[in-house]
């Protein structure tokens, strides 16, 4: 489809449409759910990157070398040996949701800085694992047509594609979900590491670090966080957090929807990289970078009023309000 860019977001149910059309009629993961056993997993380490009782936001104007700038984002909330110790088995999780260029899909070139900036700070047993969206799957054909998997190969990192894993179903207990199902894969890591993209959603109201759980779940339950007409994908999507957190977020905010989203919509470049180790905090402060644009949006309240913060915030997930946040430039 092709939209005029303030107009993306006036298209909704026209590309609602779309993309049912687009999904994939027999697709074995989106016709039903089978599960290894059931089981109360948790990866919710405390949150290293803190001073003074305040979660650490660090963001770095970009300049031309992004590893360069993803080292400088990491070390001014303390360095990643703040949160990993050597041997750790590190997940990173990118954002490859569809094969659409960034801010649709993560930046080739800062997952590889990440993955090479681990190595020389010692960090060698990593592995990238990813599960795309229900209109753009199978995930192997995604990771294909943006180069993931040739990249991956050329740098020697195991790619896990979550379409394939086995899952099992972890108790959520929560307002809008009871049990959901995730990829027993998570169980060999000891770490894990997100890289969202910084972006709008149409739906959920934006996506990064909260939003990008999403992409770990069994696909059949994705259709749970889609019921309801869609009415409560920001609440559901905040509530797949409650099973596990990252232990270190890297955003690229050097592209970025500021409406539309999450594969396509009207751009903007920010121009810039943040870290933390607290989704809220990270969230909020990517949410208030994205209203610094004039764009139509579901963006216009305060960012702490959103349904995604206010679920995550209801839950615990991370920091409960503005006074428990550190920006650092």
């Amino acid at each position: 489809m092709s939209f005029e860019p303030e107009e993306v977001i006036f298209h909704r149910e026209e590309y609602l449409d779309q993309l049912i059309e687009m999904q994939p009629k027999d697709y074995p993961p989106l016709l039903k759910k089978e599960v290894v056993g059931k089981a109360d997993f948790r990866h919710r380490n405390p949150n290293p990157y803190t001073t003074n009782g305040k979660a650490l936001v660090s963001f770095v104007i970009t300049e031309t070398d992004v590893k360069s700038d993803v080292q400088k984002a990491v070390n001014l909330i303390g360095g990643f040996e703040k949160s990993l110790k050597t041997g750790d088995r590190i997940l990173i999780k990118p954002n490859f949701n569809s094969d659409d260029p960034p801010p649709g899909s993560s930046a080739m070139d800062f997952l590889a800085a990440v993955i090479d900036l681990l190595r020389e700070t010692g960090y060698d047993k990593i592995k990238v694992g990813e599960g795309s969206g229900r209109p753009w799957v199978p995930t192997a054909k995604n990771f294909e047509s943006t180069g993931l998997a040739a990249k991956m190969a050329e740098m020697n990192v195991p790619l896990l594609d979550f379409d394939q894993s086995e899952y099992i179903d972890v108790p959520i207990n929560g307002d809008y979900l009871d049990v959901i199902a995730y990829p027993k894969d998570l169980e060999s890591f000891d770490k894990i590491i997100y890289l969202p993209t910084m972006k709008t959603h149409y739906l959920a109201g934006f996506s990064m670090s909260l939003k990008l759980t999403v992409g770990i779940v069994h696909l059949f339950d994705r259709f749970i966080l889609h019921a309801d007409n869609n009415m409560f994908v920001s609440e559901r999507s905040a509530e797949m957090n409650i099973p596990l957190k990252p232990d270190l977020i890297i955003m690229d905010g050097r592209i970025s929807f500021v409406s539309g989203g999450p594969a396509i919509g009207q751009a903007v470049h920010p121009n810039i990289i943040l870290a933390s180790g607290d989704q809220i905090a990270m969230d909020v402060q990517g949410v208030r970078f994205l209203q610094n644009y004039a764009a139509v949006n579901h963006l216009t309240r305060d960012a702490w009023d959103l349904p995604q913060i206010k679920t995550a915030v209801r839950h615990n997930l991370g920091i409960n309000g503005e006074d428990e946040i550190q920006l650092i430039r």
